[in-house]
């Protein structure tokens, strides 16, 4: 099997697999996106507009959104790597 220089290959197999990663990656970042932006949309709303935590605590609250969510976005892009080197491997078996 070779492969060219842009990363394409001539196996229709590999390149469905590619497609196929692409497409999981994709929905999973939307998914990842709106969930994070409702979470952080409903500490704003709790810590600024109906003023159930102090604003000064708050923005700790804001912050510990964003650092729970960058850490899951970072575990699932790894695990999302290895997976689909994985089935790179099982099916081209290197």
């Amino acid at each position: 099997m070779s492969y060219s220089l842009n990363g394409s290959s001539n196996d229709d197999r590999v390149d469905a697999l590619k497609r196929q990663h692409q497409q999981r990656q994709t929905r999973f970042f939307i998914a990842f996106a709106i969930i994070e932006g409702i979470a952080l949309l409903a500490g704003v709303v709790v810590v600024y507009l109906l003023e159930l935590i102090d604003p000064e605590q708050g923005i700790w609250l804001l912050v510990a959104i964003a650092l729970i969510g960058g850490f899951i976005l970072s575990m699932s892009l790894v695990s999302i790597g290895r997976r689909h080197a994985q089935e790179m491997r099982d099916l081209t078996g290197r």
